[in-house]
Order: structure tokens, then sequence, then C-alpha cells
């Protein structure tokens, strides 16, 4: 009988070979899948599919074409969009493909590309959640400090999408489709290739150490601090807008109008984080679940279609965001009205128009997707 040593590494030959089962019958053959259920699936997921891609479409040529939409805050929200559109594109049919057929239905580049854009998406969109948390903190707690030099949010999307890209470039590496030739069955999945270390002295217990430290940075270091970040900072905020009139003071007409519209874009961005946090927790959870549990166990039937929810709620996440941006933004709202009528693209560049009164004319600017009388600051 062969002895291991815990720590050394597995061969790759021992760790995988498709051939090493052909004589044997398999284990387990595959569920056969109720019609309904495919129907059921498809039919969420082409929902959440339809809502994400057009919404997010809506929402990036809101911004694109309106000049006076182009704020920070919006810019970045843009960036946001993209990476939702991303997750439609990429990955919602790519699970949904999976979930009902018996088999990996899809090459072994679907099975890297799957879920590289996937992480990349939500490190994007964790990190553009975290730099407009940041923004709006400055900008509302220290406005005079503020920089406003053109090329600040620019250069925070360019290192946005190098951060996202650098931490999901191992999974080009590690993600592959595997094949396994059994008597009676050929099974196809699409899995992980981490480098492997036995655990025990007889060579049955194994695990990977890189897997392991790559998912908890992941998962710990690019999600839950963003957000315990994000946290702080938007409870600041609004103790500052909530308690911002000293007593004995007063405001004036312009200030008070201000602090009204930096509430409703504050309300619109809490809303989006706390959608964020809702969608996403879940599936994180699971993936620090997954890397730490007992291997030894077997998973059971409900634990897997909880996976499955929270993978899909997680996705329905990109779906949700640009149903908050019309709810909660008068111009995002009266954009997507005039999308559905065919009218933005004849849009003269603004989705406000100038209001006349007696007394003369009067124009509204946009700030970070509201509009307020001239005169009053940028938030």
């Amino acid at each position: 009988m062969s002895e291991c040593v815990p720590g050394a590494k597995v061969p790759e030959t021992q760790d995988y070979d498709p051939y090493a089962m052909r004589n044997y019958s398999a284990l387990a053959l595959p569920r056969d899948i109720p019609t309904w259920e495919i129907a059921l699936k498809l039919t969420f997921y082409a929902i959440a599919l339809l809502i994400d891609i057009i919404g997010n479409s809506i929402v990036a040529l809101i911004i694109l074409i309106n000049k006076k939409m182009r704020t920070t805050t919006n810019l970045l929200i843009l960036n946001l969009a993209i990476s939702d559109i991303m997750v439609g594109a990429f990955c919602m049919w790519v699970h949904a493909g999976n979930s009902v057929t018996k088999e990996w239905p899809f090459g072994n580049y679907v099975c890297k590309v799957n879920i590289f854009i996937q992480v990349v998406a939500v490190t994007s969109s964790i990190l553009t959640l975290t730099a407009i948390s940041v923004e709006r903190f400055f900008a509302i707690i220290y406005p005079l400090k503020r920089h406003r030099a053109p090329y600040f949010t620019a250069v925070v999307i360019t290192v946005n999408w190098i951060v996202s890209v650098a931490m999901a470039s191992p999974l080009l590496v590690v993600r592959r489709r595997f094949e396994l030739y059994w008597a009676d069955r050929h099974q196809v999945w699409c899995d992980e290739d981490w480098p492997k270390v036995f655990t025990d002295n007889d060579c049955i217990q194994t695990k990977s150490p890189g897997r392991i430290t790559y998912y908890t940075i992941v998962v710990v270091v690019m999600y839950f601090i963003p957000i315990v970040v994000m946290l702080c900072t938007y409870s600041i905020i609004l103790i500052k807008l909530v308690f911002r009139k000293r007593p004995g003071a007063t405001i004036s007409a312009s200030n008070q109008a201000q602090l009204k519209y930096r509430k409703k874009v504050i309300r619109m961005l809490v809303a989006v984080l706390a959608a964020f946090i809702i969608c996403w927790t879940p599936q994180q959870t699971f993936i620090l679940w997954d890397i730490y549990r007992d291997r030894t166990t077997k998973t059971k039937g409900y634990v897997l279609k909880i996976q499955y929810a929270a993978v899909y709620i997680a996705y329905c996440n990109s779906a949700l965001n640009p149903i908050l941006y019309g709810g909660f933004n008068e111009n995002f709202r009266k954009g997507f009205k005039d999308a559905f009528r065919c009218l933005l693209l004849r849009k003269n560049n603004s989705v406000v128009p100038f209001n006349s009164n007696r007394t003369g004319v009067v124009r509204t600017v946009h700030v970070s997707g509201n509009t307020t009388p001239m005169g009053t600051s940028n938030m």
C-alpha cells in the first residue's frame, strides 16, 4: 500500500484520468429533468436577461447622449451598467443552459470565460459602488476639498477594470472542461483544476490551498470589506444630511433645494447598494462555505437547490438596477419613458428643457442625475 506525505503535491496523472473508470458502471446517472422545470427556469432567466440587457443599455444611452448627465456619479453608474450588461451577456444564459441539461452543454472556451467574466463584473461592480460612495462622501462632507480634475473619473474607471481583470485572470488558467468515460455514461462537467496536495498518509484526502487562498481574498477583501467601507461612508453622509442645519441657523432657498436633491441621490445610491448586498451576499457566503466545507461529506440535495437559487438571485441584481434608477431618479425615469416611445435618440442632448415663468427664464442643470436651479452647487 502506497503512502503519501501530507503536504506533498498530487501528481497530475493521478489527479485526473478521463478513462480511469471506463470498465465500471457510473456511481449515479443524471436525473431526468421535468419539462415544467426546464420551462420555468428558462422563463425566469429570459425575463431577467431581457430586463438586464435592455434596461442597462437604456441607462447607458441616457448618460452618453445627454451631456449634462455626465457627472462623476453618473459616469460611475454608467460603468456599473456595463458590468451588469456583461453579467447578462456572458453569465445568465450559461447558468440557465447548464441547469436544464444533464451534462455540461458548452465547450471548454465557455467554461473558462463564463466564470472569468462573472468575477470581473462582480469585482468591477463592488469597486464602482465603493468609488461612488467615496465620491459622495467627499462631495458632501468636504465640499471645499473636492478634487475636480477632468481625468479623475477616467483614472478611477481604468484602475477599476485593471484590478477586476487581474483578480479574475487566475480562473482562465484553472477553469476547464472535464470528462469521464464510464461503461454506461460519458460524464462532462465544468470545474476548476487547482494544484492539490495530500492531507493524509493514505493518498486519499486532498485539498487545494491555492483555491482556498484565492476565494478568501476575492470574497473577504474584494466584497465584504468594501461593503463595510460603503456602509460607513453612507452612514456618515446620512447623519450629515439629517443634522446639517445648526441650531438657530437659517437655510436659504437655494441651499434647501440643493439639500433636497442630494438626499434624493443618496436615497437612490443607498437603494442600489442595499439591492447589491441582498442579492450577492448569499452567493458569496456559499463560496466561502464551499471552500471550507468537509469534502468527505456528501452535499445534500436541498443545499444544491439553495445554491442554484442564490446564483439566480445574484444575477437578478443586474436586472434590478435599471428599475431602481428609474424608480428613484426623475431624469432616468423620463429617459426610460422617452426610450420606450422611441424618442430618446431624437432628443437634442437634453432630458430637462428650459422652464419659463413670468419673471424670465430659469435654466435647470443636472446634478448627478437630478435637476437643481442654477446657482446651487454640484454635489
